[in-house]
């Protein structure tokens, strides 16, 4: 399995990576790096789902081998993503949410992460429904 170096991430891939997605990927890692938000586009199959579990979920795993990490830090005390606890040595990873419009496009996502190197991690996804939410 395929495995890049981006913005200092190790992130596998289940297939020989396009420009494209390199690009999309670094893009993805580069807004998580930043704590930004990032507005990405791409066409119909190109494999945006898969950059995107990719790419977020080894930003993540990489963020459980580091000791500091700029995301989690923020310049003058900002708001950033999960700040690490003073009160406790263990520090909490990003929760990483994904939202769709439709149900297809969140069976699609399932069906990706199961089929990628990081599909351990559905272990650990909540799902919710309209039902759990509006009641």
């Amino acid at each position: 399995m395929p495995s890049y170096k981006i913005r200092g991430v190790d992130v596998e891939f289940p297939f020989d990576a396009y420009d494209s997605q390199l690009v999309y990927m670094e893009s993805v890692i580069r807004s998580l790096q930043e704590g930004c938000n990032a507005l990405l586009e791409s066409p119909t199959g190109t494999g945006k789902t898969l950059c995107l579990i990719c790419a977020s979920l080894a930003w993540r795993q990489s963020l459980s081998s580091s000791s500091i990490h700029p995301a989690l830090v923020g310049e003058n005390g900002g708001n950033t993503i999960n700040k690490p606890s003073t009160e406790s040595s263990e520090r909490k990873l990003p929760t990483i949410i994904y939202t769709s419009r439709t149900h297809s496009q969140l069976r699609q996502v399932i069906q990706e992460l199961k089929t990628s190197p990081y599909r351990s991690a559905q272990d650990d996804c909540p799902r919710f429904s309209r039902a759990d939410v509006y009641t």
